[in-house]
Parts: structure tokens; sequence; C-alpha cells
């Protein structure tokens, strides 16, 4: 009898451990210089499992001329301009003194994925079947340098 409920509860610790699923965070971090510009790329991904939740990106440019933040301030408002109407996807952008900071923030649980890919069809390469894997992000942020723990 013993041995009965010894499986028993084996299996069941096995079933349980198995159906969980891990919570986490990964953050992903650049920093170059560039001629009169300092930048710093930081990107936290929250998952459960394989899957992204959420990703917060922010992106400071540091420059003592201002012609050039108003320059990168226009082309980051390019980019992310597509984006605005879409719900759960949230961009502001801040230009003061001699920092301009672009923060994002992505729902990946919520966000309509079929939209994020008829703005950018390079968004295919990250989306399958509505989900987002947090190893092809860590993979795409490495690719630009950033180092990801």
């Amino acid at each position: 009898m013993k041995k009965i409920g010894l499986v028993l509860f084996m299996s069941l610790l096995l079933l349980t451990g198995c159906t969980k699923e891990e919570n986490g965070v990964l953050t992903c971090t650049r920093t170059a210089k560039q001629g009169n510009i300092d930048l710093s790329l930081n990107y936290k991904i929250t998952y459960t499992g394989e899957y992204v939740n959420t990703i917060e990106t922010t992106e400071i440019v540091k420059s003592e001329d201002q012609n050039t933040l108003n320059l990168y301030k226009s082309q980051i408002e390019n980019v992310y301009k597509p984006y605005k109407e879409i719900d759960y996807y949230e961009n502001e952008i801040t230009l003061e003194g001699n920092t301009l900071t672009s923060k994002t923030t992505i729902d990946y649980e919520h966000i309509n994925t079929d939209k994020l890919i008829e703005i950018d069809s390079a968004n295919e390469q990250i989306l399958k079947d509505g989900k987002a894997k947090v190893s092809d992000f860590r993979t795409m942020y490495e690719n630009i340098g950033a180092s990801c723990k």
C-alpha cells in the first residue's frame, strides 16, 4: 500500500512539475558612442515559459548638438508613427536638454499581431502563430551587440 501511495505521489509530482511554466525577466542592454552621440539601449522582456508577455524598451540618445537630437527625434517618431493606433502598443518620446528618450511598451499577450505584421512584414520573423518567443528576441538583441541576462 505504501508503494502505491509513493508511486501516485511521484506521478503527481512529475505531472505538476512538467506543466508549470517558468516566469521570468530577460534584460538586454547596449551602450555605444558614435561621434558626439552616446547611446544607451535597455530591453526588458517579461515572459512565461518560452513566450513573451511584454517588452519594455528604453532607448536614450545624448548629445550636446541640438540639431542631432532633433534629427534623431524626427526619425524615431517616423518609425513609431504607424503603430500609434494599435492597442497594447505604447511609445513615448521626450527631449529634455541634451537627452532624447524613447520608451516603448508592447503587450504581446493582448496585441493584435496580425496588425504588427501588416505594418512591417519583418515582424513576421519574430511572430509565429500570434506569439513571440523569448529566444527570438534574445537572438535579435544580441545580434545588434546587446548583452542579455
